[in-house]
């Protein structure tokens, strides 16, 4: 139990370096690490996504995102549009500002990995995912079973 506290501590460290370092590389575009995540979420996937796709896969709750989102539209780097098919939802579109801002956001965010996997190498790596991914599907089966409705 000692070292699954320890890789929690660990955990929590890594993804608050990461935000830090994010969150300083990108004030001058007027971002903030969550921000950015959901810009490089529509970079991978492409835009014109609904916001519902876009909770599931960034895995932050809908209201984050909600926030996050109109916080980029102020900012001028997404366009939040009512979906056509369905007029309870929106669908989350990039702007020419958020497209001339993509190779500087993709380079800080290639930077944090290299930094983050210097000296270590690619067999370990593959390893580390693979069970921090294992135990991630563990605690979402935890919680949904824990919590289902």
């Amino acid at each position: 139990m000692t070292r699954f506290r320890l890789l929690v501590s660990l955990a929590g460290r890594i993804i608050q370096s990461g935000q830090l370092y994010l969150n300083t590389a990108l004030r001058e575009k007027q971002l903030r690490s969550a921000e950015a995540n959901i810009l490089m979420f529509l970079y991978t996937h492409g835009d014109g996504i609904r916001q519902e796709d876009i909770v599931a896969g960034v895995d932050v709750s809908k209201p984050a995102v909600s926030r996050t989102i109109m916080s980029l539209v102020k900012k001028g780097y997404v366009k939040r549009v009512q979906n056509e098919a369905d007029k309870r939802s929106y669908v989350i579109w990039l702007t020419d500002k958020s497209r001339r801002e993509e190779a500087f956001i993709q380079k800080h965010y290639e930077d944090l990995v290299v930094a983050a996997s210097s000296g270590i190498p690619e067999a370990k790596i593959e390893e580390f995912v693979e069970v921090l991914r294992k135990v991630a599907d563990n605690l979402d089966a935890y919680r949904k079973s824990k919590f289902a409705r």
